[in-house]
């Protein structure tokens, strides 16, 4: 397994800090056995003993806290799932620095057991009354949460299991770091028990909680299966955790089921949404052993009476992007820049501007107006990329998808679909994809223009198709791809056509392909109460020859889930020279 192998690298450090904790928690068990049923006993202990994690060398963070990117905003979740692999310590990282918060006072953190220590017959899980150190300081246990859940029943002390649990001591540097105020109540659960146990144990910590209290799984998902299994699987997994109940829990492929019970009590009467910020595998991280990896799902739950979607316009990643990209480390260093807006929303949604294949690039170098110029192809680690920068869904149904082919849309339907991407508009395909978001039902439906078929026919389809799925879903928004390139106005065609579109159902229709922000006026059109954006411009393009190809435009939607109102606001990018696009200003 690559764990173990990663284990290796790190042995000596392991094994030294490891004699550590069995001395120190062999020392707890000794105190609280002698001091048993005396709480100021037991306080006076936790000031000469303490747990400590096997990762306790501030070394072994600096890379990785190197590479973080400050989030848009508070993520304010109540709960939340990631991995304890130390292997994956930067999808870790990443996780605790969308949801950490100086606000947050206590992290209650529930793992499996995975050394099948012995319970009596009564106890559902252990704790610790025991303080941790950390690179970051002492992290406290919250001893009056403790004694609580112990009085309750059900829960009872045993600071080895705890300290030597590597779904415990792996994530408290992490709750220290990212959650600075905060004390720990962890607990180590039983794997062989009912769920309803469980769920009365969420139920139960939610009741000793407060508004400042998160809860956070400490779980790893798909184990010694094929990269291809493995992301099967975590297709089924995040589908079941985005409206997780109790029937859903068999539908997760992870190491602990008793915890996901856990995280439903402790969410229930919550209207909470779930929001992925990753998913990657043990192969994906250190490229090796891809026929038996570990999977990672990382994600939070947070109370939100809207839906949010982003739409940006034009993204193509070959010729000078596909330059820049490899010239400074990946897709990522394009993104770096506008990364905490991306991912401060629900989805996002672009316009793919071309294939992903395997095949050689056949515009980079080229002469700009030459006919290779204008093939396109990107390369296949653009899908993770997308789904890392939470650009979830896109429109195929645009004048350069075939570029290479029905072979070339083939491929890129395997990646995206393999990258958990959704899409829409292939040609010959789908037209429309529904995606449910807390609750919406959001229909996305595509025009091309250039689809190849008779122009009278494409536009019926689409009518045709506005109307049937009107009947399916909440809101209806037609992503067209249409018009003049370079023109700040749209045609009369596309004004007649928007507003059919709109007489038909759709209660937004957003545009692209001109490569500049197109509408009357450059603000969008108001018919019968719904907006038109006739082109949001450009993305990410490698068009820098004036301003209007530079300045591009993101329409961000706030759906209501009660009254399904829509609000908008509209945020300004500028497409920097060397690839990066920047938000110009705030959202207007």
């Amino acid at each position: 397994m690559v764990e173990q192998r990663f284990g290796e690298i790190t042995l000596i450090s392991a094994l030294i800090t490891l004699a550590v904790v069995i001395l120190i928690t062999t020392a707890g068990v000794f105190f609280v056995k002698n001091y048993q049923g005396n709480p100021r006993s037991v306080f006076q202990i936790k000031k000469q003993t303490f747990l400590a994690s096997v990762f306790n060398n501030p070394e072994e963070y600096k890379d990785v806290f190197s590479k973080l990117k400050n989030p848009a905003q508070e993520a304010n979740a109540d709960a939340g799932i990631i991995s304890h692999h130390f292997l994956a310590k930067q999808l870790i990282a990443d996780f605790y620095n969308r949801i950490g918060s100086d606000k947050i006072l206590t992290v209650f953190l529930v793992s499996p057991d995975h050394y099948n220590n012995y319970f009596k017959p009564e106890t559902i899980a252990y704790t610790s009354y025991l303080d941790w150190t950390t690179p970051f300081g002492q992290l406290q246990t919250d001893c009056n949460s403790v004694k609580s859940l112990l009085d309750n029943g059900g829960v009872e002390t045993k600071d080895s299991v705890l300290g030597l649990e590597h779904g415990i001591y792996v994530e408290i540097p992490f709750v220290k770091k990212f959650f600075p105020n905060a004390k720990i109540v962890p607990l180590v659960l039983r794997n062989n028990l009912p769920y309803a146990d469980f769920l009365d144990l969420g139920r139960e910590i939610k009741k000793i909680s407060h508004n400042s209290s998160i809860l956070i799984v400490s779980s790893d998902f798909s184990h010694d299966s094929s990269v291809e299994e493995a992301k099967a699987n975590d297709k089924k997994s995040t589908d079941a955790l985005d409206n997780l109940n109790a029937d859903d829990i068999n539908q997760v492929t992870n190491d602990c089921k008793q915890c996901l019970a856990t995280l439903r009590g402790f969410l229930t009467g919550n209207q909470d949404n779930f929001t992925i910020v990753d998913n990657k595998n043990s192969f994906d991280v250190s490229g090796e052993d891809e026929n038996s990896v570990t999977s990672y799902v990382s994600g939070y739950y947070a109370k939100k009476d809207y839906a949010q979607i982003l739409f940006v316009g034009d993204l193509m990643f070959d010729r000078g992007i596909r330059y820049y990209a490899k010239n400074n480390g990946g897709n990522e260093f394009i993104f770096d820049k506008i990364s905490p807006l991306l991912s401060d929303n629900d989805l996002v949604v672009a316009n793919l501007e071309g294939p992903i294949t395997d095949n050689k690039s056949i515009s980079s170098g080229t002469i700009p107006g030459s006919i290779d110029n204008y093939f396109f192809t990107f390369d296949p680690s653009l899908a993770g990329t997308l789904f890392m920068e939470n650009i979830r869904l896109v429109d195929l149904g645009n004048n350069h998808i075939l570029n290479f082919g029905q072979e070339g849309l083939n491929s890129t339907e395997k990646y995206l679909s393999g990258a958990n991407v959704d899409y829409f508009g292939e040609p010959g395909g789908e037209k429309s994809a529904v995606e449910d978001i807390g609750g919406i039902k959001i229909a996305f439906v595509s025009y091309n223009e250039f689809s190849g078929n008779d122009i009278g026919d494409e536009q019926k389809a689409t009518i045709n198709e506005i109307k049937k799925i009107k009947s399916e879903s909440d809101i209806v928004v037609v992503f067209s791809h249409w018009g003049v390139e370079y023109s700040l106005t749209p045609t009369d065609g596309q004004e007649e056509l928007a507003r059919q579109f709109i007489d038909a159902g759709s209660d937004l229709v957003v545009g692209a392909h001109p490569h500049v922000i197109e509408g009357p006026g450059g603000v969008p059109e108001v018919y019968n109460g719904k907006r038109i954006y006739y082109s949001l411009g450009n993305f990410i393009f490698d068009q820098y020859f004036n301003e209007n190809v530079r300045n591009g435009l993101g329409l961000t939607v706030k759906i209501d889930k009660t009254t399904k109102q829509l609000d908008f606001s509209e945020e300004n990018f500028y497409l920097q020279s060397g690839g990066q696009t920047i938000e110009k200003s705030g959202k207007k």
